[in-house]
């Protein structure tokens, strides 16, 4: 027996009740060590199973990315938006220094966000 590669959470559902009803349905009479020894194979089996699930999943979550522009160029990308705060007022600074006070050229520092999709995942956190 082996694991199943990447099972739909579907399959494991109807797989973990199909089990679980064998289980159930077993007579006292009928239940011995290779019973025991069966059923626990078929668990671990599906155990496994769940927790490759559930890291795909979990590495198929989005990222959220701050992107900060200087006009229409990219200055950088801030994985927190505190961060992408603190470095546009730098640029407004820096401008101010540079430039004077142009209102203009102060506004043209903007924050962005962007949503970041790990490599050969979909929206939905299946593998393409």
């Amino acid at each position: 027996m082996n694991p199943t590669d990447h099972p739909e959470p579907e399959d494991l559902g109807r797989r973990a009740a199909r089990i679980l009803q064998a289980i159930d349905d077993t007579p006292i009479a009928a239940i011995d060590a290779i019973f025991y020894a069966h059923y626990f194979e078929e668990l671990r089996l599906l155990v496994e199973d769940l927790l490759a699930h559930r890291t795909r999943c979990e590495a198929a979550v989005a990222v959220q990315a701050w992107l900060v522009w200087n006009c229409t160029d990219l200055v950088d990308c801030y994985p927190t938006e505190a961060e992408a705060l603190e470095a546009q007022a730098d640029l407004r600074q820096q401008i101010h220094r540079d430039y004077g006070s142009d209102p203009e050229l102060q506004e043209s520092i903007t924050i962005t966000t962007a949503t970041l999709q790990p490599l050969g995942t979909t929206p939905t956190g299946r593998t393409r």
